[in-house]
């Protein structure tokens, strides 16, 4: 599991950071000391399981960079940490998985540390309840290929060539395959996962299964996580 850690004040993002490291050494933990770093770390593809975002900042505060982040296509949870509780509606807003007040005590940081690798392991080895008209099934992200919205109906397109028509939103269904590492959207009507892309070429994917799908101007940054995913190993 990965960790961002947004702050302008560097002793308290280095304080965190140690408590992070020293008790769940596997968590690996990027430090921006800016806004504007961690967006334009974020837009080059990289995608942190949590973003851990100071509220008080000089250059852009941290409930103004949560907008922006989601406004980009950041589905990963976002814990704010700040000296005061009182910003339930933005923190609803833009969907916070929790808050921590500074100065962070260590026990409240080892608190949601241990919520997010519960959430961690269970959207890595569980999968997503669907209900149709005739049915309630589960799928594992591991049989699922790609998501796709066609004719006002979301689709789920398995490896084994099997489809399931929902009558949902792209957005529903996407929030939760989303925080599957291995999910990302590339266009407003796809969400694939990038263990079954077989190839990338120019603004197009190539599925194992045999689809094309498209990735958007407004994806761009998708391409290149894509190409790092692919070359993780």
């Amino acid at each position: 599991m990965n960790i961002l850690i947004c702050d302008d004040n560097n002793d308290d993002a280095c304080e965190l950071k140690r408590i992070i490291n020293e008790s769940h050494p596997d968590i690996d933990v990027k430090v921006c000391d800016s806004a504007s770093g961690t967006l334009s770390y974020i837009s080059q593809g990289n995608d942190p399981f949590a973003c851990f975002l100071d509220v008080l900042m000089q250059e852009i505060n941290g409930i103004s960079l949560a907008e922006q982040l989601r406004k980009n296509g950041y589905n990963g949870h976002i814990v704010f940490l700040t000296i005061s509780s009182d910003f339930a509606v933005h923190s609803y807003k833009v969907k916070a998985f929790s808050y921590l007040l500074k100065p962070t005590e260590k026990a409240e940081v080892l608190r949601v540390l241990n919520e997010l690798k519960s959430s961690y392991k269970a959207v890595n080895v569980q999968g997503i309840p669907i209900k149709t008209r005739k049915m309630v099934s589960f799928v594992r992200f591991i049989d699922l290929s790609h998501v796709e919205v066609s004719s006002h109906k979301v689709y789920l397109r398995l490896t084994n060539g099997e489809e399931i028509s929902v009558n949902s939103s792209l957005s529903e269904i996407s929030s939760k395959i989303l925080m599957d590492n291995r999910f990302i959207q590339c266009h407003g009507s796809y969400v694939v996962n990038m263990d079954e892309i077989k190839s990338i070429s120019g603004q197009w994917i190539m599925m194992r299964c045999g689809a094309k799908i498209p990735i958007s101007k407004r994806f761009f940054s998708a391409k290149e996580r894509i190409v790092k995913w692919i070359f993780k190993d």
